[in-house]
């Protein structure tokens, strides 16, 4: 005796929400990740254990003197509850030069977020904020603005998620955070033809 369709309906969905939890709250972490999110080539300067951390390096040393230390750290030191978000474990710091020249560059970071890439989207969603906002989706993957009052040389900080990373751009142009998701997408691309 076949059982009633609705026992399949309910089987069904069960095993759809355990599949959305199991993705949701238990992505296992992936050393290196964070590389991903740089072009080759992108000099990247480094990588530190968590946003603490990067803050003594040189590099992050180097991008306070040319943005003023005050604005950067203002940048970079959110609330515990941002820290606890979108910069948990591993992050790296780089600056890429432009069209893959040695000449003029921007930042970027990239931070591993895992599981908490949904509830990080959800409180980017809900800012508001003077001079931040929502430009759309590259890809698939959603990117804000801040424009900051005051940020040196008319920089503007751009922010993406992807599945399992936050990446972060500071420029001139905002758009330089989608050569960082296009390279994102690349490995990704890459690691899955990989045997």
């Amino acid at each position: 005796m076949r059982p009633p369709r609705r026992y399949a309906s309910v089987a069904l969905g069960i095993a759809f929400a355990a599949t959305t939890i199991g993705f949701a709250f238990f992505q296992p972490f992936v050393p290196g990740a964070v590389w991903s999110a740089f072009p080759q080539p992108g000099s990247l300067v480094c990588k530190a254990d968590s946003l603490e951390q990067l803050v003594d390096t040189p590099a992050c040393q180097q991008l306070g003197r040319e943005f003023s230390d005050r604005q950067i750290l203002q940048l970079l030191l959110f609330s515990k509850s941002w820290i606890r978000l979108a910069a948990p474990s591993e992050i790296a710091l780089g600056a890429i030069p432009l069209n893959g020249s040695g000449g003029p560059r921007f930042w970027a970071a990239a931070s591993w977020v895992g599981w908490r890439s949904p509830w990080l989207r959800w409180k980017l969603d809900h800012i508001h904020s003077p001079g931040f906002s929502f430009v759309g989706k590259h890809s698939v993957w959603p990117v804000w603005e801040y424009r900051m009052p005051g940020l040196a040389n008319g920089n503007v900080l751009a922010f993406a998620l992807t599945d399992n990373l936050f990446i972060a751009c500071l420029s001139q142009d905002p758009s330089h955070i989608f050569q960082l998701l296009d390279a994102y997408d690349t490995h990704k691309t890459e690691a899955r033809r990989q045997p």
